[in-house]
């Protein structure tokens, strides 16, 4: 009788905590779906207006054509750079080894105003301001991290005697890494580059200090129409951007049941 007690009550718990981590992005579906004119919750009636309007309004299909052309930039950036750099820490003996590895993490915790005010006044003299490359390489410094640490644990499970086996029958050994590593480490790569996509399209401050008036990504149209309105499409535009997380977190999901598969 207790254990079922302490089963329930655990269980009530975990909910409770479940409900308030959620309750703020179901306030947000719920009034994407309004049929009012404000950002009132409960909604009063249930409506599709709010994305009708997005989908007609240029500003706004412009401002996700910029921010899918600024996360695919980011993500291809982020691989490039990540992939060589988790080889190195894995496969390597190299000075400070662990500073190094250290530097790279520490992108994720530095505070984003920080890097926001100094990829800035970086960027300026390099004349990399105002460009959607330009963002996708600052974007890419935070976004490395994931492909680092994806990659990285990656390597560690796979099993390099299956390297050594291709290049004992004849294979360059670059040649090897490409054709037999890289295939195997794929779910990991793919993991790193789609958390570096999703933090580029939720990224607000260094998109507003570092893009200027080339064009809006949607963080910074939303943040931008939330001065000057209060009309539900900033709740529609959030609930897309949602969707992009769960999407993204279904394609995590999905390529680590495959490395499972793979390593099985």
């Amino acid at each position: 009788m207790n254990a079922n007690a302490d089963r329930l009550i655990l269980g009530t718990a975990v909910a409770a905590i479940i409900l308030y981590l959620i309750f703020p992005v179901i306030v947000v579906l719920a009034i994407s779906f309004s049929s009012g004119n404000f950002l009132n919750f409960p909604p009063p009636g249930f409506s599709l207006r709010w994305y009708r309007a997005i989908a007609g309004d240029p500003e706004w299909v412009s401002a996700f054509i910029v921010t899918l052309k600024l996360g695919g930039l980011t993500a291809l950036f982020a691989t490039l750079l990540g992939v060589p750099a988790a080889f190195a820490l894995v496969r390597y003996i190299i000075p400070a080894k662990a500073l190094l590895s250290a530097l790279i993490l520490c992108a994720l915790v530095t505070p984003p105003i920080v890097t926001a005010i100094s990829t800035y006044l970086f960027f300026v003299p390099l004349g990399l301001d105002n460009s959607i490359v330009g963002l996708a390489c600052a974007h890419a410094v935070s976004g490395m991290p994931f492909v680092v640490i994806n990659t990285a644990a990656s390597l560690r499970g796979t099993d390099r005697n299956l390297e050594r086996a291709a290049i004992i029958h004849g294979a360059h050994p670059l040649w090897a890494v490409v054709r037999v590593t890289l295939p195997i480490i794929a779910p990991g790569i793919v993991i790193g580059a789609v958390l570096a996509f999703v933090h580029s399209a939720h990224e607000l401050l260094i998109a507003t200090f570092v893009l200027g008036g080339v064009g809006k990504p949607v963080t910074v149209k939303i943040w931008s129409d939330m001065q000057a309105t209060s009309d539900p499409t900033i709740a529609a535009a959030s609930a897309i951007l949602i969707g992009l997380a769960i999407l993204t977190l279904a394609t995590v999901v999905s390529a680590q049941a495959l490395a499972r598969r793979r390593s099985t």
